[in-house]
């Protein structure tokens, strides 16, 4: 059986409640959401872009941002360019 989760309203909460199980506060700013970790701060839409911003950093670090030659490979390789 295949397991599938799109991302939806129902989402939303269990994101928040996700980021506060790994030490953030999580806040609602204007139309987004922040997250505070002592020195840390993570800004997105929402709470489960959010959680994927801290994912991110969590697995390529503070030096997350791709090369040129990463992005290109990328973006061919999924097919988006």
């Amino acid at each position: 059986m295949t397991r599938r989760l799109a991302q939806a309203g129902n989402t939303v909460v269990p994101a928040i409640l996700a980021i506060e199980s790994l030490g953030f506060e999580v806040a609602a700013v204007g139309d987004g959401v922040i997250a505070h970790r002592g020195d840390e701060e993570y800004v997105a839409d929402d709470p489960v872009a959010l959680l994927g911003l801290i994912r991110l950093v969590e697995l390529r670090s503070w030096k997350w941002y791709a090369s040129d030659q990463e992005i290109d490979l990328t973006l061919r390789r999924v097919g988006w360019q």
